[in-house]
């Protein structure tokens, strides 16, 4: 059995454990990862811990714990996978803290795998709608229904990111498409609910741009638009986003560059 099929096989064990996160969302405690002054960046809940120890108990148990782990919280089972493996495997057990801290909806629980070039897997589960999306092998599916909203009509043309500087760092691009009729917004001047992909993915706005990308949930943007074939500008420190270029700040482990997908 190769890595895929290992973690399509362990999605039930995924699914569970988004739902213990659901479970543990009222009334659940948070203390500071760090003391960035980015209450967004800070947070991080009872809930992160105990999600992610529930998954790496079943994952070690597989071939899995032969990959580079990548994971959000460091916990009981971080240092029994392979630093040097071929395969990187990353975790993160409730993408949106800050949205799940306060009782919100769009929160789930993500799980990729990449060999430093090829997003091979991701699996992102939103556990309030039983909703799923995946990539296998560069092949997008969706599974449940999917979450139901309306914006205004001009988030048509617009480009979401969640933070960095688009005008500052890719100042040709940014006026190329500002001339084109898009135009760049964060997510929270959209909504403070809604996540991006979401955003992305229900082709709500016409694209998504991320900066210095997170390796926990950064890339899911960037293996959707491959999947599906959109138009994708990238760059970085050597020319291209390198998956392999993993680099550490105070908020946790970042690819350097960005990468831009246009629906």
């Amino acid at each position: 059995m190769n890595l895929v099929e290992t973690l399509e096989n362990l999605e039930p064990i995924f699914i569970e454990a988004a739902q213990l996160a659901l479970k543990m969302q009222k009334g659940v405690g948070h203390r500071n990862k760090t003391n960035t002054g980015n209450e967004f960046a800070d947070i991080v809940t009872e809930a992160d811990l105990a999600v992610q120890e529930f998954l790496l108990k079943e994952i070690i148990k597989t071939d899995l714990v032969n990959c580079r782990l990548l994971a959000e919280e460091n916990t009981t089972f971080t240092d029994r996978f392979n630093t040097q493996g071929k395969y990187y495997l990353s975790i993160d057990p409730i993408d949106g803290t800050a949205t799940y801290a306060v009782g919100g909806e769009y929160f789930s629980t993500i799980i990729m795998l990449h060999d430093g070039k090829n997003i091979l897997y991701m699996f992102d589960y939103f556990p309030v709608f039983n909703y799923f999306h995946k990539i296998v092998n560069n092949n997008y599916s969706t599974s449940g229904k999917a979450p139901d909203f309306s914006l205004p009509f001009e988030t048509k043309n617009t480009i979401v990111y969640w933070s960095g500087n688009p005008g500052k760092n890719i100042p040709e691009l940014y006026n190329e498409l500002k001339n084109k009729g898009f135009d760049f917004k964060k997510v929270t001047d959209i909504s403070n609910n809604l996540d991006a992909t979401t955003l992305f993915t229900q082709n709500k706005v016409a694209g998504i741009y991320h900066e210095n990308s997170n390796v926990y949930d950064g890339i899911v943007d960037l293996g959707i638009a491959l999947a599906k074939g959109y138009k994708v500008y990238q760059g970085g420190p050597n020319g291209s986003f390198d998956l392999t270029n993993i680099q550490k700040r105070e908020i946790g482990l970042y690819y350097p560059g960005y990468y831009l997908a246009l629906i």
